[in-house]
């Protein structure tokens, strides 16, 4: 039997500490979707490696350790306004729009529908897409008031509840608000809120004695809650249309590019912005502005 000094013990036990390489918490993880498109504005269609982007946290370079192109389970609430100025025709390009959608969504992903005027109204729960079934659109009442931003607020909550790894709230509406008691920027309370991606699909109607004008202050809203969550704002001008950008927005979702990192400071709490640029000539890289600093929920 060998007998060892403590003190050499010591020093031989704190040195096999340090050689120990440590790992922080798959929490710390920050992944970032990413929506690639070529010089023509289609997505790119090849394949792409952590080489081929660069990601800043605050100015500062980070190290890319996940590149994904695999399409992620899908959390998609749809927040529908139901105030006056969606009658005259409007309806028609919502109802369509969203069918589409629901309807291409996969078996693993799940939605969630809210109606909203001056209040908001559930209309359809988290639902599996294996068991989702067509939405009786005559439950669809309009009624006076758009409180647009306090919608978004409680699709905000209704992403806390959420199970996939995208949750992506998209806003179908002509752009008004004028009934809401929040601000913007008190809105994200949470890492998963901060994460996720926000779309518009702006209803738009020539205009006609069946299609009153709406009340031009508010036009410009929808843009603006969009903002640089990583999303984008469809517009709708028909039918069709809407079964076409229905199409185009889950399309989009499914060929997205997912790339991760382990931010080199600590989370603190902070919102943090973030940049991300292809090393690659001519291609165009759209994503979240930033983030929650938070350790993620296990």
């Amino acid at each position: 039997m060998v007998r060892v000094c403590p003190v050499v013990a010591a020093v031989l036990l704190t040195a096999m500490m340090q050689a120990q390489p440590t790992f922080r918490s798959a929490v710390d993880l920050v992944s970032v979707p990413l929506t690639v498109t070529g010089r023509d504005g289609t997505a790119f269609l090849g394949e792409l490696s952590a080489g081929d982007f660069r990601v800043y946290e605050d100015g500062v370079l980070q190290h890319v350790t996940v590149v994904s192109h695999e399409p992620r389970s899908i959390s998609l609430c749809i927040l529908l306004d139901s105030s006056p100025s969606m009658a005259s025709g409007r309806q028609a390009l919502a109802t369509r729009t969203i069918d589409t959608m629901l309807k291409a969504l996969a078996p693993d992903d799940e939605a969630t529908v809210l109606f909203f005027s001056s209040k908001v109204k559930m209309a359809m729960p988290w639902t599996r897409g294996d068991a989702l079934k067509p939405i009786s659109w005559l439950e669809w009442r309009l009624s006076l008031g758009t409180a647009l931003i306090d919608a978004m607020k409680v699709a905000l909550q209704q992403v806390e509840l959420a199970r996939n790894p995208l949750p992506v709230i998209v806003v179908v509406s002509d752009g008004g608000e004028n009934a809401s008691g929040t601000s913007l920027t008190k809105l994200v309370a949470t890492r998963r809120q901060s994460e996720t991606l926000v779309y518009g699909v702006d209803t738009v109607l020539p205009l006609s004695k069946w299609a009153p004008p709406v009340n031009r202050a508010f036009t410009d809203f929808l843009p603006e809650l969009v903002g640089d969550s990583g999303g984008t704002v469809f517009t709708v001008r028909s039918p069709e249309g809407g079964e076409a950008a229905g199409n185009e927005l889950i399309e989009e979702l499914r060929s997205q590019y997912t790339i991760g990192y382990v931010p080199k400071l600590a989370l603190d709490g902070r919102y943090r912005q973030l940049k991300v640029e292809s090393t690659r000539a001519g291609l165009t890289v759209r994503h979240r502005g930033g983030y929650l600093a938070t350790r993620q929920t296990p």
